[in-house]
């Protein structure tokens, strides 16, 4: 499968054949109304894309896929004519059409573009349009799929993650400067881990994919609370880049989880608290072991040691970055900190 490479969609099959297909949203308005711009663009750039082998018409079909449900009479004609006789009859009703109009349609250049393409062309093509207007949350056909196999409590959970695996995964290959594609194999791999993890027992899921370099090191320049925080131990960037990482990641997973109640209201607190009073016994065992030791020392082997915590949510099992996260969280909140005298250092520098 391929995204916003050779259309919105792509699908190239193993024996060599392609279906192209536009996703279009009916929310504001409708696609497949008689004079849509969005239905005679796509025709017109699927005219394009066979005469000019882009693709090969004679193993390509063609879709419109749009939800919510809606319909056209000109599209419902696309979609019925499969041969000769039936497109000439499509184009007749294209031209009785325009002739009762007052004026041209916005879109009359990608009329023009279907009724002056040569005949064998507008056959290879409407031939093989089709249009699919059925399915009024687009993600329900996804749940269908998995409701054999998935509790019901955890479908929309997983459908999330298929389809952030897969933005993800084309995100890469576009961040390489690739070809959007998307292998079946691997990414069937990935979903079939990511469904096997989700369904253990006692075990929440992660939403999230790391940060870009880009929007890492420019959170970090900003200079957040959290970052000075571990900047006041002579943290390494490393160090500072990776927390920036796991705090984006630790508040993308809450508000998920939120939203799609895997986590009770309160919880987060109670997590919270925990996370302090683990903070405050190591701070109080590396002060009385460490003491020979400088204060920014000390801080580090505080930090280093809350860093390799995974501390459980409600009984359940975390993912590795989301204790770390929240550890950052409650130090950006000033909540908790890693040099002995953080409040003091901190306070200092708010007066600068």
């Amino acid at each position: 499968m391929s995204l916003e490479y050779l259309d919105d969609v792509a699908v190239h099959y193993a024996d060599g054949t392609l279906l192209l297909e536009q996703c279009k949203s009916a929310l504001a308005h409708n696609p497949l109304s008689d004079w849509s711009d969005d239905l005679w663009k796509t025709v017109a750039n699927w005219l394009d894309a066979v005469e000019t082998q882009k693709v090969d018409g004679s193993k390509t079909s063609f879709q419109i896929y749009v939800t919510p449900p809606k319909l056209g009479k000109l599209s419902e004609a696309i979609h019925a004519a499969t041969d000769a006789e039936e497109i000439e009859a499509l184009i007749k009703q294209v031209k009785d059409k325009l002739k009762k109009r007052v004026s041209a349609p916005k879109c009359i250049v990608s009329v023009q573009r279907f009724l002056e393409a040569a005949n064998a062309l507008r056959l290879v093509v409407v031939s093989k349009t089709t249009f699919v207007a059925a399915d009024a949350d687009p993600v329900e056909p996804l749940r269908e799929l998995l409701r054999p196999t998935v509790p019901e409590a955890s479908l929309d959970v997983i459908c999330a993650s298929a389809i952030g695996q897969a933005k993800e995964a084309a995100d890469k290959c576009i961040r390489r400067k690739a070809p959007a594609l998307i292998g079946v194999a691997e990414f069937r791999k990935n979903f079939h881990a990511f469904i096997k993890q989700n369904n253990m027992a006692g075990y929440l899921p992660t939403f999230t994919a790391a940060p870009s370099q880009d929007v890492a090191k420019a959170l970090l320049i900003n200079r957040p609370v959290f970052i000075r925080q571990l900047q006041l131990i002579r943290a390494s960037e490393e160090q500072q880049l990776r927390a920036v990482s796991d705090l984006l990641r630790t508040s993308g997973d809450k508000v998920k989880w939120a939203d799609q109640g895997l986590v009770f209201d309160g919880t987060f607190e109670d997590w919270e608290d925990a996370l302090i009073r683990k903070h405050d016994a190591t701070h109080s065992e590396v002060q009385e072991v460490y003491s020979g030791k400088s204060k920014e020392a000390q801080g580090r082997i505080v930090y280093g040691r809350c860093a390799a915590m995974d501390v459980p949510l409600d009984s359940r099992a975390v993912p590795g970055h989301f204790t770390h996260g929240g550890f950052n969280d409650l130090a950006d909140r000033r909540k908790l900190g890693w040099h002995p005298e953080y409040q003091t250092l901190l306070g200092e520098e708010d007066k600068k």
